[in-house]
């Protein structure tokens, strides 16, 4: 549907009736002045918000899964928790931290340093703070991509290079990084498809600072103020996105040609350990907790400190004696929250299910049967990462006219809206199934089949169970963020099939922003509750010694 909008006429601005085939969109998109300043900055935000947010996510990974560090299990906990901040609320909440006149960060210092004028030394209206909010808002998704690759692998090749007279650092980039290669390469190259297409922060954030990227100049392409929307040209720009996501997939796939030279997890002695940092340990330390203030509490405390006003206003003595949590209780009296919870929760455990099982069955054909003849592994490979080629809007659409005459009757309820999220999270699951099982030597299945064991039993008593760690994180990373998914839900959605993430916008729009804080803390509390129930899991399965 993306392609075939892409090349149909846009003169009466509706590509999908009966136009002739045309270029022209392709022509606009090449020959427009405005097109390369939007490719250009949507470069540097791509690069810089990789740049904050991958290294900080491969460094937290390696201090939770290999060091020593203390109360690591709790401050893995609460790396996970930005998962359950929208990122529509995220941007919200750090304009009110670093906007140069209200942000309360640029209030206090401007008292303190006793600065002239009325704006502060930060400005998050910039491409810099748009890539300090979008790579903070990587690294806990980036996390959970790599961390399960970290706990597996097996130490005994980190002990001959400390028996070597290594150090750690040492051990770490020569040994550790070059092992992980497939699941950093997985990592990075998903991320800049995510960066690439993320509209929230950006389109907040660059709106006021009129810095447009691809992802807003698609949105504006289909949401037009004059006229009826342009939907061949946000899909021939949607297409461009698509041919820079199969560069990167070939890429990959020539790097990771290769795959038994990264196993780490055989029959043959396997057995995890922590690293001792030594004098480290408080640095590391430290670092973990300044991320989470970072990316936690300062965003949360705004979020609720905008839930307890009647309107929004920094924090002073005239503004806390108008606290109040009216909007609390008020909320409940309004007849479609509940179904707004329930379609949420049942969207997100949907999704999940089918996510993680498509998920399973793609990357053991493609990392199994890497080698068949009939090339299939290859084609599962590139199918699979198609959908995170695609603007979440432009799915949504896709969706729209594929099944408002499909005679498969799911067209206005909840379930067309799950298998687009299904269809959305593909890319990122079959990604990290098959970066997790790239380190599974396949001789731990030959040796069940030997036994005549059958492929399903194989497939759930040997192969799952070694996945187990990848699965549960795939599992929570979906629900969490079909829990907030706005973009194909506000395109997918009716009054019965509403969601939280669909209210939270409809308030926003109507200025109602006490309302949408108040939904969204409360949609924050439930994420968190899932994420920590998540890990609790993970933790017994685990057993107490691990």
């Amino acid at each position: 549907m993306l392609l075939y909008a892409s090349v149909k006429s846009t003169e009466d601005k509706l590509p999908f009736e009966a136009t002739g085939m045309t270029l022209a969109n392709y022509t606009t998109v090449l020959t427009s002045p405005s097109t390369l300043p939007i490719f250009l900055n949507t470069f540097l935000f791509t690069a810089g918000s990789l740049v904050v947010g991958l290294p900080l996510a491969v460094l937290m990974a390696w201090l939770l899964e290999r060091s020593a560090i203390p109360a690591r299990r709790w401050i893995a906990a609460l790396i996970l928790v930005p998962m359950t901040i929208p990122s529509l609320l995220s941007a919200i909440a750090w304009i009110q931290l670093l906007d140069p006149r209200i942000g309360i960060i640029n209030v206090v210092l401007r008292n303190v340093l006793g600065l002239s004028g009325d704006t502060g030394p930060f400005d998050i209206y910039t491409l810099y703070g748009m890539c300090f909010v979008q790579g903070l808002r990587l690294v806990p998704s980036a996390y959970l991509m790599i961390a399960a690759s970290f706990r597996a692998m097996d130490p005994s090749l980190e002990e001959q290079s400390a028996m070597a007279g290594r150090g750690v650092a040492q051990t770490t980039l020569r040994i550790t990084l070059p092992i992980m290669r497939p699941a950093l390469l997985a990592m990075l190259i998903y991320y800049i498809i995510v960066v690439i297409e993320s509209f929230d922060i950006p389109g907040l954030l660059g709106f006021t600072a009129r810095i447009r990227v691809l992802s807003t100049a698609i949105y504006w392409a289909t949401h037009s103020e004059v006229g009826l929307p342009d939907y061949g040209l946000a899909s021939a720009l949607g297409a461009l996105v698509l041919i820079v996501a199969l560069l990167l997939m070939w890429a990959y796939q020539r790097l990771t040609a290769h795959q038994e030279r990264f196993t780490t997890i055989t029959g043959k002695g396997y057995r995890p350990r922590q690293i001792n940092l030594g004098a480290w340990t408080a640095p590391a330390t430290a670092l973990c907790i300044l991320y989470v203030a970072l990316a936690v509490v300062l965003p949360f405390l705004m979020l609720i400190w905008t839930s307890v006003q009647p309107f929004y206003a920094v924090p002073s003595a005239d503004s806390l004696a108008r606290v109040t949590f009216d909007g609390y209780l008020k909320i409940w009296r309004e007849s479609t929250v509940m179904r707004a919870l329930w379609n949420t929760m049942v969207l997100a455990l949907v999704t999940s299910a089918a996510t993680i099982l498509l998920a399973v069955m793609i990357s053991w054909f493609v990392v199994r049967r890497s080698r068949a003849a009939d090339g299939l592994s290859h084609y599962l490979a590139t199918v699979s990462f198609l959908p995170q080629c695609v603007p979440s809007i432009v799915i949504g659409l896709a969706f729209i006219f594929v099944y408002v005459r499909s005679p498969i009757p799911i067209y206005g309820t909840l379930w067309i809206i799950a298998l687009a999220m299904t269809t959305r999270y593909l890319a990122y699951s079959s990604r990290t199934m098959t970066s997790a099982l790239m380190q599974v030597h396949g001789e731990l299945e030959e040796a069940s089949q030997m036994s005549r064991a059958p492929w399903a039993r194989t497939l759930r008593r040997i192969t799952m169970p070694l996945l187990a760690p990848a699965m549960i994180n795939v599992f929570f990373w979906v629900a969490v963020h079909a829990m907030q998914e706005l973009s194909m839900a506000l395109m997918l959605y009716n009054p019965k099939t509403v969601v939280v993430s669909t209210m939270i916008w409809s308030m926003w729009q109507n200025g109602r922003t006490a309302d949408a804080a108040v939904l969204g803390v409360i949609l924050i509390m439930l994420s968190a509750i899932l994420l920590l129930g998540g890990q609790l899991f993970a933790q017994l399965r685990r057993g107490p010694d691990s």
